[in-house]
């Protein structure tokens, strides 16, 4: 539903998108900068205004990079004690961090 692209003398150096129903439910995804843009405050900028857009949901969900749980938590994310998925490869999943162990 929503999207931002940051361009730089024409190359993207960042994106995110969030998928919404328009009432219910926003989940923030995908957002993604080059390493020589990280720190710089463009995925600040970018999420924030994602959740401006997305702004009148009655939730919005986050689903994150191992270890970048820090820099959403500033922006107002708290984790959640009942998510869940399925991966297509659980195993790898688990060891890249984003499953507990059982």
């Amino acid at each position: 539903m929503f999207r931002r692209f940051a361009f730089e003398d024409g190359r993207l150096v960042a994106a995110g998108r969030v998928l919404a129903d328009g009432v219910d439910v926003a989940y923030l995804c995908d957002v993604a900068l080059l390493p020589s843009h990280q720190g710089s405050g463009l995925g600040r900028q970018i999420v924030a205004e994602l959740l401006a857009l997305a702004r009148g949901h009655r939730k919005i969900f986050l689903y994150s990079v191992p270890g970048k749980e820090g820099f959403y938590a500033r922006l107002g994310f708290r984790r959640m004690t009942t998510a869940m998925a399925i991966f297509d490869d659980q195993a790898a999943a688990t060891a890249r961090g984003y499953l507990e162990r059982d």
